[in-house]
């Protein structure tokens, strides 16, 4: 859940900044080549004289492209150099010739070299055929789509602003979000009723809102409160402003240090996640006085949220000093979970190392991050998690939830693997034996669900305990195999035919085989029927209530008719969709016993 790092964070940002220095590019060459526009309907009212580039300009050509002069550009140190040689090199390029060079330019290995060069063909690609250099961004990974779709609107919005808004208009989701943004960002020449014309024209008016949002916050971030405030009071998801509160938190850290994370912890913004993201980039600078800042706390709940952050971030990076900062924490109460919350990332991040330095982690919170250790040694080497079981057995005494970890990871991957190992180092007489097998058996069940039907059935059913193939008609449900499940059903054993039937008719009734799944039970006991049709209809009755309604008089029997009545009038009671006189149709299917049921529940 908690898996953003700062560095996600600041790319959010840095992409906001991107466009912004896109944009004063473009205004330069809006001020030195002068152009006309078409205004959108309903956009601007007088016509806008800006710059233009006339696209029918005959252009010399440049010599014919092979990658080697990619590999000539690119030897430049400078970055600087690199992208004026490109620059001269583009420069006059025809569209044919550009063609070219975006055909040479998949050829370059190194991906920044790639990318910066596929970034400089299409902004001249723009310049020439801007519906075309659209086209390109077929070629490239989604990842690269992003950036050179805002490099063709901030040009294009220059060029022909009417023209770039009908190209938006044809884009669908994420990338007319991308395409408005730059068009927005790049013409800020316009008034703030244009630009939200613009935006409401494409049906994107909260991408104009976060963007003005936005330049407010960055306007006022000399007093990052206000900024912060103008931010969580604005009509915009908190989500799609990470990147900007984020360098808001870090300017407001900058002024009053680690007491931003309790400014930040009472802030109004219901989203906990966004909090905690960005409280934990704020930690990330120095998680040990972040911690020495938290323990001064008074306010018991803020305390204990607060160093969980800071341990958490801490942990990634060096446990070991997590741990020995928080044996001395006040109040100790503390303690106990802030080891935990140590331990378990460490486990995540290091499991080797933190198998190896176990000893240092108190007693009591030792068996959960070794767990959780093991299982991400078994996802790439079982067979070793289990040979170093040992080196842990005297540390946490009983090693038996360890394995069981391991056997479950192991089974995630290599089910047969794992199965045939179980049942080669233990008895049917272990009462281990059954622990692990139902860890291995619903994976096996999906890869071969009839050996796990027969290793299942060859095992013991003790008293109390429901036969483990029960476990595979539950995987064979979830897979939507049902048919396979039904054809397995006789050969169940008798405590484990409830379990069974119920998992079958789950699987029936969401897929509304409602009916099938009621003559399903006719082959069962009495005792057994009753309660399978008091669980279909029950159901039934969540998942279709006017279904199951209108379907009441058609059921197979009076009783099963009074189960579902009084299914039906149960559930009416927390989700009202029946009239009265649907409800007194439903009451008088009710047998004298269900009738008194629902009377009670009703009183």
């Amino acid at each position: 859940m908690f898996g953003l790092s700062k560095r996600g964070i600041v790319i959010a940002g840095t992409f906001a900044i991107g466009l912004v220095i896109g944009a004063l590019t473009v205004i330069a060459i809006q001020n030195t080549v002068p152009q006309k526009e078409h205004p959108p309907n309903g956009v601007v009212q007088d016509e806008v004289e800006q710059g233009a580039t006339k696209s029918d300009v005959r252009l010399t050509s440049v010599s014919p492209v092979d990658v080697g002069q990619f590999e000539e550009i690119f030897k430049h140190q400078s970055i600087t150099e690199q992208h004026t040689t490109l620059n001269i090199s583009l420069f006059g390029a025809t569209e044919e010739k550009l063609k070219d060079w975006w055909i040479q330019s998949k050829q370059v290995e190194r991906t920044s070299h790639r990318e910066i060069a596929q970034q400089f063909i299409v902004r001249n690609l723009t310049a020439l055929n801007p519906q075309r250099a659209v086209q390109y961004l077929d070629d490239v990974s989604p990842l690269q789509t992003d950036t050179l779709l805002t490099t063709i609107f901030t040009e294009w919005a220059v060029l022909n602003l009417y023209d770039a808004i009908e190209a938006a208009a044809n884009l669908a989701g994420a990338r007319r979000n991308i395409a408005l943004e730059a068009i927005l960002v790049t013409r800020d020449d316009l008034s703030e009723e244009e630009r939200r014309a613009i935006a409401i024209q494409l049906e994107r008016i909260e991408t104009y809102q976060k963007l003005i949002s936005e330049a407010k916050a960055i306007e006022s971030i000399s007093n990052p409160q206000e900024a912060w405030r103008i931010l969580l009071d604005d009509n915009v998801d908190d989500f799609l402003q990470m990147g900007t509160l984020a360098t808001i938190a870090e300017t407001w850290r900058e002024q009053i240090g680690f007491e931003v994370l309790s400014r930040i912890y009472r802030s109004r913004t219901e989203d906990y996640w966004i909090k905690w993201q960005i409280m934990e980039s704020i930690v990330q600078v120095d998680p040990a006085l972040a911690l020495d800042y938290v323990q001064g706390l008074t306010e018991e709940n803020e305390q204990s949220y607060l160093s969980n952050i800071i341990v958490r971030e801490w942990a990634r990076t060096d446990a070991l000093a997590a741990l020995a900062a928080v044996s001395t924490f006040e109040p100790s109460s503390l303690i106990p979970g802030l080891e935990e919350e140590i331990a378990e990332v460490w486990a995540r991040t290091k499991p080797y190392e933190l198998i190896e330095n176990i000893e240092i982690v108190s007693e009591e919170s030792r068996v959960s991050p070794l767990e959780t250790a093991f299982s991400y040694i078994a996802r790439e080497d079982p067979l070793r998690a289990i040979d170093m079981l040992s080196s842990v057995a005297n540390s946490v005494g009983n090693t038996s939830t360890i394995l069981n970890r391991i056997v479950d990871r192991w089974a995630m991957r290599q089910p047969e693997a794992a199965a045939d190992w179980v049942l080669n180092n233990f008895d049917q007489e272990d009462a281990q034996l059954r622990t692990l097998l139902e860890a291995v058996l619903p994976s096996l069940a999906r890869q071969d669900p009839i050996k796990a039907f027969e290793l299942a059935i060859e095992q013991p059913a003790p008293n109390q305990r429901s036969g483990l193939e029960s476990l595979v008609i539950r995987q064979l449900t979830r897979d939507g195999d049902v048919d396979l499940a039904i054809s397995l059903l006789p050969r169940v054993r008798e405590n484990a035919r409830a379990y069974a039937y119920g998992d079958i008719a789950y699987a029936m009734v969401n897929d509304g085989q409602t009916i099938e799944a009621l003559e399903l039970g006719s082959d069962l006991e009495p005792r057994q029927q009753e309660s399978y049709y008091q669980l279909v209809v029950q159901i039934w009755a969540r998942t279709d209530p006017t279904d199951l309604y209108e379907t009441l008089e058609d059921l197979p029997s009076s009783r099963v008719q009074s189960l579902a009545a009084a299914e039906l009038m149960w559930q009416n009671q927390t989700d009202p969709i029946f009239t009265d006189d649907q409800l007194e149709q439903a009451r008088s299917l009710l047998n004298s016993e269900d009738a008194a049921r629902v009377e009670r529940f009703e009183n």
